[in-house]
Formats: structure tokens, sequence, C-alpha cells
């Protein structure tokens, strides 16, 4: 056991911390008003609220007479109700039969009681002096639950017991219920309970080992989350290069190949009817022009700039339709006449067509439903089709870094995004947007 010793007993009692248990042991009188004396005056200036609960031979008259000798301005601390000070009877039943219950229920209450009118806490005494001993197997049982209670509440208690009352076996039973034992022998000595320092010990050591689990658990989805992010940076990096890349061939092929025809058409002599290769090459530029408009559309389509999310969603499902054969119900609430902010209307917007093209991808489906609602304060998407449906957690890295691209970009918005699927009886996506204010009408 782990003791300290000192000269006098306010110098190990006077300042203990919340969530002490402590015994004493004493001879006579003296030596229990030399320690309780010293704890309350203690407890009084250090804005605690304090229980005295005495038993015969010291009353309650003694025990305030001897208080009031240590701290002569007592009363004024009686007058605010700081200081309680009760006869055994009265807190422990009396006569009648002993209920820990009530009695713990009571310390809890009174500390609840303490702290409500801004007191620092409750330090306590009581003294078994008036138990016997069919009352105290009980008893200790209380003070092993009292023990628990205190533990983790603002209560320092300080249990007194008489030395010449106690048997052996009943003192090993108090100095087993309680985290500390104060006795004087020759000087006053303040001990540590063994078994409750392993306890605390063991207990820390469960709860660094718990908290080590948890950080490692934590380091490993970090480590996996920043896997993930590399991932789609390079697969982000992969579309954008695949995209030059057809953006590169349009050009050259297609357009290019347009633009040398017409320069041709116009190369050519005026003597070889120079009116004919003007007729041939405006179908050409005709088509010159679709194709540099499907090409500015593919890349962003002008009228979600202009005219906002609700015309970009008609113009690019009606045009998804028409070019893979799927049916598209699409909804919608709250959209009319709205515009919101640019990031949110790109996100939304880059959030559905990825979503179809997923869907005329995977999953094998000629309808697939499109639900898009706001109100003032949230942009809701739900896409749903009826298709062959994927394990979320096993998909193609295509696949998972479009998805991954998609939750991006919702959570850089403050916002989420979920995927509900199951093989074979098809796909639900759900995103929120938070929205600022919207500008209203155009």
């Amino acid at each position: 056991m782990e003791k300290r010793v000192h000269n006098e007993p306010h110098d190990l009692i006077a300042n203990l911390p919340w969530g002490t248990h402590c015994c004493h042991f004493y001879k006579t009188q003296k030596d229990l008003l030399d320690v309780l004396v010293p704890y309350f005056r203690a407890g009084l200036l250090n804005n605690e609220f304090c229980i005295w609960v005495t038993s015969k031979p010291l009353g309650i008259k003694t025990a305030f007479r001897s208080l009031k000798r240590a701290l002569p301005k007592l009363d004024s601390f009686l007058e605010r109700g700081q200081l309680e000070i009760h006869p055994h009877a009265d807190w422990y039943g009396g006569n009648g039969p002993f209920e820990s219950r009530r009695v713990l229920t009571g310390w809890i209450d009174k500390c609840n009681e303490a702290l409500a009118k801004g007191y620092e806490g409750l330090r306590l005494t009581g003294d078994a002096l008036w138990l016997n001993k069919t009352t105290w197997k009980e008893f200790t049982d209380y003070e092993a639950a009292l023990d628990e209670t205190i533990r983790k509440a603002r209560i320092k208690a300080l249990c007194t017991y008489a030395l010449d009352k106690c048997q052996a076996a009943e003192v090993v039973d108090v100095v087993r219920n309680h985290g500390y034992t104060l006795i004087k022998r020759g000087e006053w000595e303040l001990i540590e309970n063994a078994q409750r320092q392993r306890a605390e010990e063991e207990a820390l050591q469960k709860a660094m080992g718990e908290l080590e689990r948890m950080v490692q658990a934590r380091t490993a989805e970090l480590r996996a989350s920043r896997e993930q992010l590399r991932a789609l940076a390079a697969h982000l990096q992969t579309v954008r290069e695949e995209e030059r890349r057809s953006i590169a061939r349009e050009l050259h092929d297609e357009i290019g190949q347009a633009l040398t025809a017409i320069r041709l058409s116009f190369e050519l002599p005026r003597a070889e009817n120079f009116d004919a290769n003007v007729s041939q090459a405006l179908p050409l530029i005709n088509e010159l022009i679709g194709r540099v408009r499907d090409l500015s559309l593919e890349l962003r389509p002008a009228m979600l700039d202009d005219l906002g999310l609700l015309a970009a969603l008609k113009w690019h499902i009606d045009r998804y339709s028409r070019q893979v054969k799927i049916q598209v119900d699409f909804k919608y609430t709250g959209l009319n006449g709205q515009r919101f902010d640019m990031d949110i209307e790109t996100a939304a917007y880059r959030i559905v067509q990825e979503a179809l093209t997923n869907v005329a991808r995977h999953a094998g489906v000629d309808r697939v439903e499109v639900n898009v609602e706001a109100d003032n304060k949230i942009l809701r998407i739900a896409i749903k089709d009826h298709g062959t449906g994927f394990d979320p957690n096993f998909v193609s890295p295509g696949s998972a870094m479009g998805i991954s691209g998609m939750r991006e970009r919702a959570m850089m918005l403050g916002g989420r995004l979920e995927i509900e699927s199951v093989s074979g009886t098809g796909t639900l996506l759900r995103a929120e947007l938070p929205l600022g204010k919207s500008t209203g009408k155009n």
C-alpha cells in the first residue's frame, strides 16, 4: 500500500481530490474531532457543500461547538445553507431497517443540489458507531456501492469507525471498501488501498489499449481514405487526358477534315464553277457548326450558366434518351424559375450526368427514374433503376472512381451522397446538397 505521513491530519485530508472515499479508525472522541473539524473547515472555506452525520456520543451540539471554535464565522455558513449536521437516526433510518438505496440516492441528490446552487461539490462524513451486527453485512455492501458512486461524482467522503468496536474481519471489510484509510500510529497516515490502485492501473492499461486500438483503426481508415483520394486523383487525371484526347481527335478527324474540304472548295479556280463549290461547302459548314456545338455542349452546356439547372437537366435528359434509348421519368419540385449557387448547379448537373451514364453502361434497363427537388435549405437528387444492381463493396475500378467523384462533389459542398444497391434488384442513388440563398426567378 502507498502511504503518506504527516504530523497533523488536516495536512492529509483538507484538500482531497473529488471522487475520494476515505475511512478513519479512531480511538477517542478527541481523535475523531481532530480529523473532522479541519476536514469540514477546509470544505466550507473551499466553497463546498458539507454534511456531517453524527453518532452518539458525539452529538450535533458537540459537533457544532467544536467546529465553531475552529471557524468563528460558522453561523454565516449555516445561514446560507452550506452546512448541514444530522443525527444518524435521521439520515440512516434510526431503529428501522437500513435502506442502502435510499441513503445512496440521498447523497447523489445532495450533490446535485450543491452543484445547482453553485458549490464546488459535496463533502460528507458519516459514523458507523450506530451499527449492530445484524446490519453489518448490508452496510458493507452499501459502502462498496458508495465507493463506486463517489468515484464518478464531485463528492469527497470520510467514513469514521470506532476502532474498539471493530473486529479484525470488520476492519478488513472497511479497508477493502475505501480507496484510502486514515489512521494514527504515532503520526497520521493516509494509506491507499493497494487492491484499488491495482484495479485502477489495470483499468488504465485497458483504456490505453482500447485507445491504441482506436488510434490504429482510425489511422487505417485515414490511410485507406488517402489511398482512395490518390486513386481518385489519378482517375480524374486519366479522365482529363481521355477528354483531351477525344477533343483532339474530334478537332483533327472531323472538324479538321471539314475545314480542309471547305478550303479546297474555295481554292479551286472560279472558272471551275465556283457557285457549285459554294453549294457543296454549305452542308459542310452546317455540319461543322453542329459538331462545334455538340463538342461545346459535351464540355459544359451553356444553358447551365444562362438558363439554370432545370433547363440544363431537361436538355441533357432529352439528348440522353435519344442517344441511348433509355426512357427517363423526370420529376422535379421547386426548380421552376429558380437559380442556385453556380457550384450547386454544376454539382447537381454532373451527379445526374454521371449517374445516368452508369445506368446506360451497367444497369441493363430501358427506363430510369430521376427526381430532383429543392426547398429553401436542401437540393435533393434521387435516381433509381430496376436493373442488375451491384454490391457497393465490390465494384470495378472505373465505377468506383465515378462513385467517388460524385460523392466528392457532394462532400465539397457540405452535402452527402449514398448508394443503395443489391445485385439483381436495382440501384438507388440519393444526394443532398445544402443550399445558400437562391437567386430567385430569372
